[in-house]
């Protein structure tokens, strides 16, 4: 009988141990941000019903986590007092608090009873309270932290936070690159805006944005009703979102018909088809393309007469030309190559998503064919796409996503979040970008060049202007480009509503932006 009765205790024991097993999986899952893996392994061994406090923490962590309150609940309600823990309490607090989901802290803390509350514990709770505007509570939990045993800079950054909240203060949750806060600077209004409408503000965005970047682009916009994104090059951070005037995101949220800087895209296009675009020249524009018996006209006229390579007829923004090299391409790998440039895709800047330019309408013949070659009638984009492909020439064929997020912090000082991997997409070799961008330069220094008003002294530079819209509402204004041209430190985009003619409005800001930006590149 003392026989069976040990063997019985160890086959419990055994029993015991079999189960934590694959309870330990499940939180390892959950830890390793494997959510959907971990319930699935919780769920299925909570079963036997040994351990049943334990299943039902992982299980409520995993299901809080993944913002399934609902499915939660039932697991909250059923933990109870808990002797062996298997998820520590600051564990379930940063990856909610990374999420932005204090209350759902507070109740698994509720519903967990364990031995006693360490310090730390009481520092994530006084944290979530005063998340939840429950001040006078998160004062009282401070109170109770002996600050010696917890993170100093957590608890000082915490004090500050309930601080703040009792004199009734808004805290200041977006910061520039050098940590200065920008929620109420003017200059930052619409963006800082269309941040507050997408994170928590219980945590701090640390952005890229560079503050004497962004004054250069506002001074530069001046009195025209526009946007001026501004990206480096070198690290596609995203230094300035520039909107003249405080009502919305131009930048981010209009779109606009892109007009002739999508001539620069046709061509980059055709040099990595394998066009022999060098046999087109000389050509000779007489103003107009037959295209199945329909004419097809350039914004001049008359024409613009003999060009001796792709720099002039890039330079003099050559409608029919370019619309010739489409009609070579065809409509096929025109909107091929339009989508690996980011048309009709999105791009995660790290604090929310950011729709690209798109194409529109149905091409459906040559002579639509022609117009999406030049940017008309089948395309739109936004400022923030057009600094990307200003971007993408500066760095000879590679479309990179560009970054604004340098990190978030929660409200204890955590960093909460560190910015996405940025996406790589070669659209073009670096032969044929060089090319381009040789072109690009032709705009800018080419007496007859549409951006013969942008340069500045001292600075090499390659751009294309597009003038695009409805004439009777007035043309849209727009420019990409970078600078200095061998070793980029600036690219941008520039659309400027309502402007007129960009070799004339946007080669202005170009040339005001460059101006001030000078001391820096």
């Amino acid at each position: 009988m003392k026989t069976l009765l040990i063997a019985l205790v160890v086959l419990i024991a055994l029993l015991f141990a079999v189960a934590w097993i694959p309870l330990i999986e499940a939180r390892d899952e959950w830890r390793a941000g494997h959510t959907a893996a971990a319930i699935a392994t919780a769920d299925r061994w909570s079963e036997l019903h040994l351990w049943p406090s334990e299943y039902h923490q992982v299980l409520a962590a995993a299901l809080l986590t993944a913002g399934n309150e609902a499915a939660a609940r039932p697991h909250l309600s059923a933990i109870g007092q808990v002797w062996f823990p298997a998820l520590d309490k600051t564990d379930v607090a940063q990856h909610l608090f990374a999420r932005g989901r204090y209350a759902d802290f507070l109740a698994y803390d509720v519903a967990s009873h364990e031995r006693g509350d360490s310090d730390e514990v009481l520092l994530y709770r006084a944290a979530a309270q005063a998340a939840t505007n429950q001040i006078a509570a998160a004062a009282a939990t401070l109170a109770r932290i002996n600050a010696a045993k917890v993170d100093k800079q957590k608890y000082e950054h915490l004090r500050t936070a309930i601080d703040t909240r009792k004199r009734g203060a808004a805290p200041a949750f977006v910061f520039d690159r050098a940590n200065g806060a920008i929620d109420s600077d003017p200059d930052y209004a619409p963006i800082v805006r269309t941040i507050d409408s997408r994170v928590d503000h219980n945590a701090t965005v640390e952005t890229t944005l560079d503050p004497f970047v962004q004054k250069a682009a506002l001074a530069a916009l001046g009195n025209y009703r526009g946007s001026l994104v501004a990206i480096d090059p070198q690290t596609n951070e995203i230094l300035a979102i520039a909107n003249s005037g405080p009502e919305s995101d131009r930048a981010l949220e209009n779109e606009y018909e892109p007009g002739s800087v999508v001539k620069v895209l046709t061509g980059l296009n055709a040099l990595s088809s394998g066009i022999n675009v060098d046999s087109m020249f000389p050509y000779i524009c007489k103003g107009f393309l037959m295209i199945d018996g329909r004419h097809f006209g350039d914004w001049v006229p008359y024409g613009h007469g003999k060009l001796d390579s792709i720099d002039d007829a890039l330079a003099v923004s050559c409608n029919v030309f370019f619309a010739d090299v489409g009609l070579r391409l065809g409509r096929e790998r025109l909107e091929r190559f339009m989508t690996s440039a980011g048309f009709n895709g999105q791009a995660n800047l790290g604090i929310f998503q950011v729709p690209l330019g798109r194409t529109t309408g149905q091409v459906f013949n040559n002579f639509e064919t022609a117009f999406l070659a030049i940017g008309l009638q089948h395309e739109q984009i936004n400022t923030m796409h057009l600094a990307m492909l200003a971007s993408m020439m500066a760095n000879r064929g590679m479309l990179t996503t560009p970054r604004l997020l340098r990190e978030r912090r929660s409200i204890l000082g955590e960093v909460a979040a560190l910015p996405p991997q940025q996406g790589k997409t070669r659209v073009a070799s670096a032969a044929a970008a060089e090319r381009m961008i040789q072109a690009m330069q032709a705009v800018a220094r080419e007496p007859r060049g549409t951006g013969r008003r942008a340069p500045v002294e001292g600075l090499s530079l390659a751009m294309k202007t597009g003038t695009a819209g409805d004439r009777k509402e007035g043309l849209e204004a727009l420019i990409m480009a970078f600078s200095p041209v061998d070793k980029p430190r600036i690219a941008f985009g520039v659309i400027a509503e309502s402007a007129g003619p960009a070799e004339y409005a946007g080669a202005k800001i170009a040339h005001d932006f460059l101006v001030r930006m000078k001391p820096r590149l």
